[in-house]
């Protein structure tokens, strides 16, 4: 059995056993069983994962910190795209990832802004053989029909992939008494390639370039009641290039460098009128530049690197209409041996990063962590780390007129990072029976230089509300993740989880809104080989979420407890050849939501086909 191997924690490839920071891995093979379509679909019931749906699309929260303080990744490069400071995880097919990392808390602090939270990886596959092939489709419920595919080619030193896909699906509505929608329709294409060159044992040059197109439809409702037909299209162009040398057993460089162009349209057309139809054109540029250097020396690991980042945001609903700034970062960390010869072993880990921003000056990202194996049958990690986020475009420019309904949204170019402490505490425990594994950590995040909107005025059409940015708030999130894996038999495996969040905002003195505070999940897989068949099923409960709301609008917001919900999906596949596979998924089976409180996808079955070669 390969040894499986994860980058995100420690910035350089470690074997999961080894690596220093607690770090949740999702396989290739754990994805084609589940069914998942995108990154969203994947995560919906993932342990200590909380999914946020909004007409932004679909954020995640980690550790109960919103989708602004979540890092997503691809291949170790930050991604572009946020609307409303939340990254749309339905844009990420599974078409071509490999495996998942998910990295929670401070052991993400050497990764700088927006992950305060964790660090979600997205790892894409490396060609395996001389020539490889991948078509499927499927078509289910809502006319959601989904055709992806791939090639691949190894020659010499060359390796060639290349992929696409094309999906659709109508709108959905959770609640018919108005015109609104729940959910918008979309089509959504995307295509890459990446050719990787080695001329030399030691020298891998990687090349990647990629597009993506999501054309949304919806209908909305606004507070005075006019009817508006919303059209969106979301572009991203994505290229990059990356060198790794390695010109000894104990000497490791990579040098990357790329750029990312997002844009994002909006139409609003009023239905019978045209006082406030709508269009407008946000478009964000995106340069990364690094280098980083791993050299081992005795029984320590040091990683030294510099990164670049520039970005350019041009937007109508900017003050300035345009803004820019550029961030320069160092980082070292120092990976040590400290017990290795015999009986417990220990592993340390600090680190720091220092980034320079030229929009709020320095801001330095420390870390500590510790890996311990007191026993073959135990391991404890133990992590401390600082970090912050930087405040988005629209926090620091925003100029967002509505007076038609009584407000103005203005930004604060004064603001300054939101900051944060956080700990984690992580066991592991292999009972001494093979396919069982139980696992506990406990968290807690201080946020503080909290980013939030004040006014304390009542809107009125005649004198607007001003609405403005400013760094007045504090919070912290807490914790407890237990779960358990148990082999039943030969191919079937039960997997069980739960976690408790505690959240507080310290200025409003109440939880932070939508949290749960319990969340369950539970999973059954099984797989015969000998027979071609493979079936999975998950379930997950979430208990009660409170909500805030001005019901009568006094000024005053009144808690609003929403039920808890139990979702359910199943997947059952047949390969009955090598290259082909048939399949039926089935998703929100209990049909959980509603369009208040949760306006996710209703219930769903699909079937489809896959052939591989």
């Amino acid at each position: 059995m390969v040894a499986q191997t994860v980058v995100t924690g420690s910035r350089t490839e470690r074997r999961l056993e080894d690596a220093v920071t607690p770090t949740e891995v999702i396989t290739r093979a754990q994805i084609d069983a589940t069914g998942a379509r995108d990154l969203g679909a994947l995560l919906q019931q993932h342990q200590g994962v909380e999914l946020e749906y909004s007409f932004r699309g679909v954020g995640v929260r980690l550790q109960g910190l919103d989708p602004e303080y979540v890092l997503i990744l691809v291949d170790g490069e930050r991604v572009s795209g946020r609307i409303g400071n939340t990254i749309d995880l339905s844009r990420y097919s599974m078409r071509d990832v490999e495996r998942i990392e998910i990295v929670k808390g401070p052991a993400a602090a050497l990764y700088g802004s927006d992950a305060i939270g964790g660090v979600i990886n997205l790892i894409t596959r490396r060609v395996q053989n001389d020539w490889e092939g991948m078509l499927r489709a499927s078509a289910g419920t809502r006319e959601d029909y989904d055709f992806r595919g791939h090639g691949a080619m190894k020659r010499g030193p060359f390796e060639l992939r290349l992929g696409g896909g094309y999906r659709q699906a109508l709108s959905y509505d959770l609640d018919p008494r108005d015109a609104a929608t729940s959910g918008p329709g979309f089509r959504r294409f995307d295509g890459d390639a990446a050719l990787v060159f080695t001329p030399k044992d030691w020298i891998a040059i990687t090349g990647k370039i990629g597009y993506l197109r999501r054309d949304e439809n919806a209908i909305d409702i606004s507070p005075t009641g006019a009817t508006f037909d919303r059209r969106g299209r979301q572009e991203q162009f994505d290229a990059s290039l990356k060198g790794v040398f390695t010109p000894t057993e104990k000497t490791h460089v990579t040098l990357r460098g790329r750029q990312s162009l997002f844009r994002d349209q909006l139409l609003q057309d009023q239905r019978g009128a045209r006082d406030y139809d709508q269009y407008t054109q946000n478009v964000s540029r995106l340069w990364e530049a690094a280098l980083q250097l791993d050299q081992k020396v005795g029984q320590h690991t040091l990683t030294g690197g510099l990164e670049l980042l520039s970005e350019i945001l041009s937007s109508p609903r900017l003050s300035t209409g345009h803004a820019e700034h550029q961030r320069y970062a160092a980082l070292v960390q120092d990976e040590w041996d400290f017990l290795s010869e015999g009986g417990p072993r220990l592993k340390v880990a600090p680190g720091i990063r220092v980034d320079v921003d030229t929009q709020f000056g320095a801001a330095a990202s420390p870390r500590l962590a510790l890996k311990l194996d007191p026993t073959s049958a135990f391991t404890i990690r133990a992590s401390w780390g600082m970090g912050f986020r930087a405040p988005s475009f629209t926090e620091l420019y925003l100029l967002f007129d509505n007076a038609s309904v009584g407000y103005v949204v203005e930004g604060n170019p004064d603001l300054q990072p939101e900051t944060s402490s956080s700990v984690n505490l992580a066991v592991d425990w292999r009972p001494p029976l093979q396919g069982f594994l139980v696992s506990a950590s406990v968290f807690r995040t201080d946020l503080t230089n909290l980013i939030t909107v004040n006014t304390n005025d009542t809107p009125n059409p005649d004198n607007p509300t001003l609405y403005r940015y400013g760094n007045v708030a504090s919070a912290y999130t807490q914790g407890l993740e237990v779960s358990g894996r148990a082999r039943l038999s030969r191919g079937t495996y039960f997997d069980l989880g739960y976690t408790f969040l505690d959240t507080r905002d310290n200025v409003l003195h109440r939880a932070l809104e939508a949290r749960a505070a319990h969340k369950v999940n539970a999973s059954l897989t099984a797989r015969y080989p000998s027979i071609g068949l493979e079936a999975m099923v998950r379930s997950s409960w979430v208990g009660p979420r409170p909500f805030y709301i001005d019901a009568d609008a006094d000024g005053v917001q009144e808690t609003k407890w929403v039920k808890g919900y139990v979702d359910l999906e199943a997947q059952v596949s047949w390969t009955f050849r090598d290259w082909l596979r048939i399949f039926v998924h089935g998703f929100n089976l209990l049909n959980a939501g509603d369009a208040t409180y949760l306006p996710r996808p209703p219930r769903g079955v699909l079937g489809g086909i896959e052939v591989r070669y």
